[in-house]
């Protein structure tokens, strides 16, 4: 048993530990470009595994720093070296488990006291009508990892769960044919924000919202009422409607309040929004499937959950990202009354924030930002002062670190990151200190093996 004990906190099995260390850090690289940075975390960055072998290395080293005798006076810089990787790896768990880190937009000449976690959140909250339960679960979801799990709650006499069942990042609609139970659709094209096409499915008797316009298929709600008449598709527009054929270019206006034909191949115009009829489809099943592999966080994702309570159970969609605080979602099931919500929350600071002005300079004959700088305004109860947050100039006040991080794109607000990790920066930074003083003291310690060596060679 001495055995296996002594070579577990060996230098050897430190080694090898730090070899392996050093490869999963470059498999995580590769990963982080094509699948994204929460792909890289969720697999590596952030696995059970990356910690144990952190975990294994910190106590290598306090074990050698005892073996060894490290704490004598002649072999200082070899102590100072253990410390300064125990205090790295402590303040990198530190970090990790109780800092904040997040973003803050501020308009000009408005105030905030909020940012956004940088951390993804399931928050629930189920109530009675005389108590209520709230939680959060910290997530970590991607494409690729495994995400399932399971949160049991005992809320008075009530047995509730929230289990896994599928995450979809950016997820689109996609049908599937020839299915027995399947329902009718019809299909319309709209532009994308950036570029390109994508369609978008209405189920027979059903209405979905559509670039700020409620569309319908046999359904007497919405901005546009499409239905079928036989084998004749007709639409009625609350507003007025442009056209133009596709065959021949023909182009015309559509009054609203009217019945007209709903014709494929025709481009439809309905205050400046543009959309096209390509195709009536039967016995379809509606499902969504991911766009991109790769998790990019401007993106939106579906987090697809079972919610149990008292046995009887529902499947529910939740859409958010990191950086959206989500609207939540409201149910009723046996009896309790439940909200639900997926994406990041908000954390309140204990002063407040103005941005008087937001400043850009660019490079002369160029589009391209230079520099760019918030004016800000600190106010917290009866004290208030003026700072500047530009590259490289940290406003560091009551713990939080404010940097500059980007901007809106109309240029009149700015976009701060803030980090709250006053504990573990400290540690961390220790660290870094003792590392220095390690290489100092290798150098002008006469006890030190460069020391020893130098006079060999006089």
């Amino acid at each position: 048993m001495n055995k296996y004990f002594n070579y577990f906190l060996s230098v050897n099995f430190a080694v090898v530990l730090l070899c392996f260390f050093a490869f999963a850090i470059g498999i995580a690289t590769f990963i982080e470009n094509d699948y994204g940075t929460t792909t890289a975390k969720a697999l590596i960055f952030n696995s059970w595994w990356l910690e144990l072998c952190l975990i294994l290395l910190c106590c290598i080293f306090i074990y050698n720093i005892y073996k060894y005798k490290l704490h004598k006076i002649q072999k200082l810089p070899v102590l100072l070296l253990h410390l300064s990787f125990i205090l790295i790896i402590i303040g990198a768990g530190l970090t990790r488990y109780i800092g904040k880190e997040g973003s803050m937009r501020i308009r000009e000449g408005s105030l905030n006291n909020q940012f956004v976690s940088e951390t993804v959140f399931l928050d629930f909250k189920f109530h009675d009508n005389k108590t209520e339960y709230v939680g959060q679960k910290p997530l970590l979801l991607s494409s690729l990892s495994n995400n399932k799990f399971i949160i049991p709650i005992k809320f008075n006499q009530n047995e509730i769960s929230i289990e896994y069942v599928d995450f979809i990042h950016d997820p689109v609609d996609e049908i599937l044919l020839n299915q027995q139970d399947g329902d009718d659709f019809i299909e319309l094209i709209f532009p994308k924000e950036n570029g390109g096409m994508k369609s978008e499915y209405i189920i027979k008797n059903g209405i979905r919202r559509f670039q700020d316009l409620d569309f319908s298929f046999n359904n007497q709600s919405g901005d546009i009422k499409i239905f079928k008449t036989d084998s004749v598709f007709q639409f009625v527009s609350s507003y007025d409607v442009s056209f133009m054929k596709m065959s021949d270019q023909s182009n015309g206006l559509l009054n609203a309040n009217q019945t007209h034909i709903f014709n494929q191949k025709t481009l439809y115009t309905i205050n400046g929004k543009n959309f096209v009829f390509k195709n009536y489809l039967t016995k379809g099943l509606l499902i969504k499937k991911s766009n991109s592999i790769k998790n990019d966080n401007s993106k939106i994702d579906l987090l697809k959950i079972k919610l149990n309570v008292n046995d009887l159970d529902t499947i529910i969609d939740l859409y958010g990202y990191k950086g959206l605080v989500s609207p939540k979602t409201y149910l009723s099931l046996n009896g309790l009354f439940i909200s639900l919500s997926y994406g990041s929350i908000n954390y309140s600071l204990p002063f407040a924030i103005k941005l008087k002005d937001f400043q850009l300079d660019r490079y002369p004959g160029s589009d391209s930002p230079s520099s760019f700088a918030s004016e800000i305004e600190v106010i917290d109860k009866d004290k208030k002062f003026d700072y500047r947050i530009f590259m490289n100039n940290v406003l560091n006040y009551r713990g939080y670190r404010f940097f500059q991080s980007s901007y809106d794109n109309d240029e009149k607000g700015t976009i701060l990151s803030v980090n709250k990790d006053r504990v573990g920066t400290f540690v961390t930074y220790s660290g870094y200190l003792s590392l220095l003083l390690s290489v100092i003291f290798v150098v002008i310690s006469r006890f030190s093996r460069f020391n020893l060596l130098s006079k060999k060679l006089k």
